[in-house]
């Protein structure tokens, strides 16, 4: 192999291909990690509080319309699946439920009918919490709102 010259030091062919790799994982890793981070930066704790829970008191806070406006912009994260069917990869995660109060609503994309004014909390329960509370079929976790009413 040729070495090749570069700032007083010599790499090989093996090396720069080396260093490539490590700068693709790292590229990758940044990829992976980047919205995990964006929707992390976007989630609020009440002082104090549960983190599964969004209070009336933060939702009034972000000027929320919507049970969907409240939950982006307090706790993006609660709108990812929590879970899939199987341990096969390839498969889509399953959705996540939506209860009001303890009747099941639909998926979350229902969330954007519930008037934030008629929420008392949102709260997130992860598969095995869902199961115990709400039964078997609920593998992508569960949003539960929870009314004033």
């Amino acid at each position: 192999m040729r070495p090749i010259e570069q700032r007083g030091t010599q790499m090989t062919a093996t090396g720069r291909a080396a260093t490539l790799l490590a700068a693709m994982v790292v590229a990758a890793m940044l990829v992976a990690i980047a919205p995990a981070a964006c929707v992390m930066q976007h989630s609020a704790v009440a002082p104090g509080g549960d983190p599964m829970v969004i209070t009336e008191k933060q939702i009034a806070q972000v000027q929320a319309t919507t049970a969907y406006d409240a939950v982006t912009h307090l706790h993006g994260e609660f709108l990812v699946s929590r879970g899939r069917d199987a341990n096969n990869p390839n498969l889509p995660p399953v959705p996540v439920h939506v209860y009001v109060d303890d009747t099941f609503y639909g998926d979350v994309g229902t969330l954007r009918e519930i008037p934030a004014m008629d929420i008392a909390e949102i709260r997130l329960y992860q598969s095995y919490e869902a199961q115990y509370k709400f039964g078997s079929g609920h593998p992508g976790g569960v949003i539960q709102v929870i009314t004033k009413h």
